[in-house]
């Protein structure tokens, strides 16, 4: 065998074929764990602004009621196949005379186990403000 013949053949060998063809595997493998990774986080955004839109939602419900009417209540919405469970907790005269903390959560379940998100304001009575408000203009 002539050692030009082998310096003037072409192509590459099987062992470079497969090292080349591994290091693709292993840039193809990490890609698509990389996509994968990202997807699943995309939908856990998507279910939690959903959350926090149910959670805004039921604050503004609240703020539109008497101030009288503002107490516990719970509620189950569908969105997109998933259960959202909406409960609003209310505590009066807290933390001052007429007024109320209420505690709205909302909880779902998702891939990654039980979650939840949790909005906490507070509502006084508008008819004390108004009571103030005649008083100081007297």
């Amino acid at each position: 065998m002539n050692f030009r013949n082998l310096y003037n053949q072409h192509g590459s060998s099987l062992v470079e074929s497969l090292v080349a063809l591994s290091l693709f595997g292993l840039a193809a493998s990490a890609v698509g764990d990389l996509l994968t990774r990202t997807i699943q986080l995309e939908h856990a955004n998507g279910t939690t602004t959903t959350a926090v839109c149910l959670a805004q939602n039921e604050l503004e419900d609240l703020h539109a009621l008497d101030y009288d009417a503002i107490a516990n209540r719970s509620s189950t919405t569908i969105v997109q196949g998933a259960a959202y469970t909406v409960r609003t907790s209310v505590v009066s005269d807290s933390p001052a005379p007429d007024m109320k903390s209420v505690t709205t959560k909302v909880t779902w379940m998702e891939g990654r186990g039980p979650q939840s998100y949790s909005l906490d304001t507070i509502y006084s009575d508008p008819r004390v403000h108004d009571r103030t408000r005649a008083y100081e203009d007297s």
